[in-house]
């Protein structure tokens, strides 16, 4: 092989190694003590008066010390339950469990949602576990020099019903009556019925008043949105971990390397960005599953304050990954004395970045579902992502859904297959007459490229015509590839034999500490076959190129969710049936094009023979300089 070949060789081997390396569980560590860097100041938002609003309840009398609230919510953890009936039995859907201390959500327990299928099947997916703050709790004086000053406040339960429970405390420090009331948020269709993104939303109903003999100035003040961190190491050290949010109708994101040293920038202890117009949104994503706080009527911001954390994974020894952290903004409210203040409503939704849900969503919160943010390819991956929901559908089961979107891809792209199959034909048929070339100039490659063209003009033959469905298929391979980057329905779903993960690879065991994964094998191998039924044209170096596909495609997915490889080995397998169907077409025969308008491949064609040419003749009249080194 010569030098071009070994270089492609190494370089898939690199890729393959990489992909493994990466992939592997990260040793569990302690987590490291959290620490900040100083950054540049951002003006903050100036301070507004607001209506008075109706009186609060203010007979709340908490008691006890921290430490006894601590072990109240080890004892007897205060909870609300969201119940789904099935098979006529009513069971838990989602559980928030609050905390005593500041009164905010400590997590969110999605009982369908198994964390990990491999390495914890029987542990579900729980929100801000790892978070010493609850979704919902006050971070007071917001500021870029330092960490703002969470509500401390020992919050007690003075109303509970099945969909709403009501807490209340007294923040001494500051003469402030806090009430917190969160209500299940169920929305139903013009039909009635419930929307299904709608069973992870509640309610928050903040209500203030101001027992103390001075004004309260309450500027800066943020609703603690959570963190989101990768749920287990299967996710990549956090490599889909951002915190968002939408302002004048764009979505903004940023990950835990934001904050870290980079090659332009600096480190960054915590960001705070305002003020900022229209801020309808903001939240914390993990690959899978998402926080969005969604402020309602005059309860809407313009702050974003946001910091990186450490996070260890219980389920997996305390592995630490990075995540990220954020609280919106709240508007400015000065409390005037022995009065109320604004009550602030928020619509917390914590589950699944699952598209149907967040679209249905979109016409109670507006653009909602831009958190899936497929990229410069959502004109291809969201119609993908509907076909996928469209034949599960149908046949309750996502790896069929994906053969059944691979087919009608395949479908679609057929004509260009056809067509491209038969230009690879009529190419090879030139190919006696181009070795001709070749030995008739041997030491003049760019007279050989020169003939070379006018033979594709003579038979019309576009050069890359049988390049077309390869570089339609890379597009669509790239939108599912985006497709399954977040999403949670094939979570721990099983299509059939070995492979019980979508989501994961579909690893059988392992040898020398590397993981056997079967698909990616198979996908290869029907790679190979494919091209072994494809018209071989091109040069050398062009089909060594190709040959060495099947390496790079597996190294791409050998430790990616089986479905990725699963809908490749498909479309492979649909590809080498419709080659083996076309090889039964009679042969094209060589015949001189008809003369018409020239398309633009071969107008570009033209334009290069024609430069060629010119260089040509000015060498032969001695009008360029001839740097060929004397002997």
């Amino acid at each position: 092989m010569d030098r071009t070949a070994w270089i492609i060789i190494s370089i898939c081997v690199a890729l393959l190694g990489l992909n493994i390396y990466y992939s592997e569980d990260p040793k569990p560590t302690t987590p490291p003590t959290l620490s900040s860097t100083a950054n540049s100041a951002v003006s903050n938002a100036a301070p507004q008066q607001t209506a008075i609003q109706s009186p609060v309840s203010t007979n709340v009398a908490p008691s006890g010390d921290y430490a006894t609230a601590i072990q109240a919510d080890k004892d007897s953890p205060i909870t609300l339950v969201e119940t789904q009936t099935v098979d006529g039995k009513e069971e838990p859907f989602l559980t928030y469990t609050f905390s005593r201390i500041g009164g905010a959500i400590k997590s969110v327990t999605l009982h369908n949602d198994v964390l990990d299928t491999q390495n914890a099947k029987d542990a579900n997916v729980v929100i801000n576990e790892s978070q010493q703050h609850g979704i919902g709790q006050l971070a007071f004086n917001m500021s870029m020099t330092q960490d703002p000053s969470y509500d401390s406040t020992i919050y007690t339960v003075t109303e509970k019903t099945q969909n709403s429970i009501t807490l209340g405390g007294f923040d001494k420090s500051r003469g402030l009556f806090i009430q917190k009331k969160y209500t299940l948020h169920p929305i139903n269709n013009e039909s009635g019925q419930v929307l299904d993104g709608s069973k992870y939303i509640i309610r928050l109903a903040i209500s203030f008043v101001n027992k103390s003999a001075n004004p309260l100035d309450l500027s800066n003040l943020g609703i603690f949105a959570g963190s989101a961190y990768p749920i287990s190491t299967n996710e990549q050290d956090g490599y889909y971990t951002y915190l968002f949010y939408q302002t004048d109708g764009s979505l903004e994101k940023e990950s835990p390397d934001y904050f870290t040293d980079g090659i332009f920038s600096k480190a960054k202890a915590r960001i705070l960005e305002g003020p900022l117009n229209n801020l309808s949104y903001a939240g914390v994503m993990s690959q899978y599953y998402t926080t969005i706080l969604l402020p309602q009527n005059n309860s809407l911001g313009s702050t974003i304050y946001a910091t990186r954390q450490e996070f260890s994974l219980p389920n997996e020894d305390n592995a630490v990954v990075p995540g990220v952290s954020l609280a919106m903004g709240a508007p400015n409210q000065v409390i005037l004395p022995q009065m109320p203040g604004q009550t602030l409503t928020y619509d917390i939704y914590t589950g699944p970045k699952v598209n149907p849900y967040l679209r249905d969503l979109n016409s109670t919160y507006s653009n909602i579902s831009d958190v899936m943010d497929y990229g410069w390819l959502t004109i291809l991956s969201v119609p993908m992502n509907w076909l996928l929901h469209l034949f599960h559908g149908w046949f309750s089961n996502w790896g069929i859904a994906i053969v059944c979107m691979t087919i009608v891809v395949r479908l679609v792209i057929w004509p260009l297959h056809k067509k491209s199959y038969l230009s690879m034909k009529r190419m090879s048929l030139i190919q006696p007459e181009l070795a001709k070339l070749r030995e008739k100039y041997p030491d003049d490659p760019q007279k050989v490229n020169m003939e070379m063209m006018k033979l594709y003009q003579k038979y019309g033959i576009n050069p890359v015509g049988g390049c077309l469905p390869m570089l339609i298929q890379m597009p669509i391979f790239f939108a599912f590839y985006w497709v399954l980057q977040s999403c949670a329905e094939l979570r721990g779903e099983p299509f059939c034999l070995w492979i019980t993960d979508l989501s994961l690879p579909d690893t059988v065991g392992h040898i020398f500490g590397l993981p056997i994964n079967v698909l990616p094998l198979v996908m290869a191998a029907t790679m190979v076959l494919q091209m072994v039924l494809t018209p071989q044209t091109g040069d050398k170096n062009q089909r060594m190129i190709m040959y060495f596909m099947p390496l790079i495609f597996f190294a791409f997915c050998y430790n990616f969710a089986s479905a990725l490889a699963l809908y490749w080995t498909v479309q492979n397998i649909i590809s080498i049936g419709q080659s083996a169907l076309l090889r039964r077409v009679p042969l094209p025969t060589l015949k001189e094009a008809k003369k018409k308008k020239p398309g633009f491949f071969q107008r570009l064609a033209e334009q290069q023979r024609a430069m060629m040419e010119e260089q040509q003749r000015q060498a032969k009249n001695g009008n360029m300089r001839n740097i060929t080194p004397k002997k």
